[in-house]
Parts: structure tokens; sequence; C-alpha cells
């Protein structure tokens, strides 16, 4: 049970962390923001304090039940469809339960120190609640909703090195390495469930080319070569190979045993997506 909990943690975290606005309120500010929004659209005459009533009652019901509809009923003429696009809250103008930020704290402490068997002070239910605390106070260039596992990442790390400097990176690069392992695993299996055959994909002959000497350099435990175009491979299938190899390249020349009991299966899922790549391709 434990072991399952563990290999699904990462879908589960982000799962939790974008569930926070389904639950969600919007702050005082954007409170005010749809109340002048529906003074503009002659839907609503009456004082902001009734108004935000209405807006806190609408924002108790389930996600799936806020239509507008619902919240027109208490208006003096219906809401276009524009102004109630504005209703959609994100991290940076939603007021978050701290009570479930604590939940998914405690919860993702407890499941990293059992799941991953450590006690490191970069998994405690300090680091991991700032680590929360940031994404759901997002700075002005940062993403403020459809949260990624990723993004989560990026934050622990920002997190961790800001408490303690480079002291414990040996120790966050292998539970991060496992942890994204685990996300790329349940995402692959997740594309397998929605997706019951795989589509045609048509490759130049830069892309053959470069997905074959992956192959090889794979089998045969040598450098795995870049995609040689700057900018990068630009279709899914390619991006995801890449993805992969970089999380190979981690690993392969590790003498840290956590890691090396990922080499081979990461090695077999990307001498899988180069042969599927090769025998589907359109050329």
């Amino acid at each position: 049970m434990i072991k399952e909990l563990w290999n699904t943690f990462p879908h589960n975290l982000e799962h939790k962390i974008n569930a926070l606005l389904d639950e969600a309120e919007p702050s005082e500010e954007k409170a005010f923001q749809l109340y002048k929004s529906c003074q503009r659209e002659d839907a609503w005459s009456g004082s902001f304090e009734k108004f935000s009533e209405h807006l806190s009652s609408f924002f108790a019901l389930a996600k799936t039940e806020r239509r507008k509809s619902v919240f027109d009923i208490h208006l003096e003429k219906p809401l276009s469809a524009y102004a109630f696009e504005s209703f959609e809250l994100d991290f940076r103008n939603a007021e978050v339960n701290a009570n479930s930020v604590l939940e998914i704290t405690s919860w993702a402490h407890h499941l990293m120190r059992v799941g991953h068997k450590t006690d490191s002070v970069i998994i405690s239910e300090d680091v991991l609640g700032k680590t929360l605390n940031n994404i759901i106070h997002p700075g002005f260039y940062e993403k403020a909703k459809n949260i990624k596992f990723e993004d989560f990442c990026i934050a622990w790390k920002a997190i961790v090195f800001k408490l303690f400097g480079k002291k414990h990176d040996a120790e966050f690069e292998k539970i991060l390495t496992e942890l994204r392992w685990m996300y790329s695993q349940q995402e692959a299996a997740m594309k397998e469930v929605r997706t019951p055959f795989t589509p045609t994909i048509y490759l130049t002959q830069t892309e053959i080319d470069w997905t074959s000497s992956v192959k090889m350099a794979t089998e045969k435990n040598l450098e795995i070569p870049k995609f040689p175009l700057s900018r990068g491979p630009q279709k899914q299938r390619l991006i995801d190979l890449e993805r992969t190899v970089s999380l190979y390249k981690i690993v392969q020349k590790s003498q840290i045993a956590e890691f090396k009991k990922h080499r081979d299966s990461i090695k077999a899922t990307i001498l899988n997506h180069c042969d599927t790549l090769l025998r589907e391709c359109a050329r």
C-alpha cells in the first residue's frame, strides 16, 4: 500500500496543489474587482458588503456547481459570459485555505519520509511548507495556476538552496531524480490508457538520424548525442525522448546505489521510445 502511494506521490501532490483553488475564495482585492465588474454591467447596485456575502456563498459551492446562472440569481440582470470569465481564480487572486495547505504539507512530509526512507531536513514540514507558500503566493512572472509537479520541484529546490545553500545538494538530487522518474513513469502509463494506439509521426531525416544515434549509444552505453538543432526537438514524442535522455545522463555514470536501481529501467524506456519512433514514423 505504501509503495503504491509513493509511486503515485508526484501526481497526487500536483493534484492536491491545484485542488487548493477549487476550495479557495477570492481575495478581498479580487472580490472588489468582481464587484466593480458587476456594477459596470449594471448587474449590481447594492453594497460591497452584500455582494461579498453572495460571493462567499457562491464560492462555497463545489466548483462543478459554480455556474453563471447560479450567481445570476443574486444580480439585477444576468452577467455576460465575458464578465463571468473573470470569476476564475488563480493563486495570485485567491484566498487559499491555510488548513488545507498544512494538510498537504503534513501528508507530503510523512509520505516522503516513509517512501524515501529519510528524515532529512530537506523534507521537513518547515521546508515543504515554505515551498507550498511560495507556490500559492507566486511572483509576478511565476505561474499562478495549472501547477505541474516540475513547478513544485523548482520551488522546492529554491527553498532548499535559500535555507541551506549547497549543503544538501547530493541528497536533494537523489530524491528529486527518483520523484521525477516516478512522475515520468506514471505519465507514460496514463498516456497508454488515454491513447490505445500510437499515431504515425512524420520525422525528418535529421530526426531519424538522431533517434537512431540515441538508440545505438544507449545500447552500447556510450555518450548519447545531443539533438543536432539548436532549437531542440519540436515534436512532442521527440521532446519526451530528449527529457528521458536527460534523466538517463544523470544516472548513467553515477555510483549512488539509489540511482543505479533506476538505470536499467530508464535505459529500457529510451530504447522503447526509439524503437517505436523508428517503427511508426512516416518518412
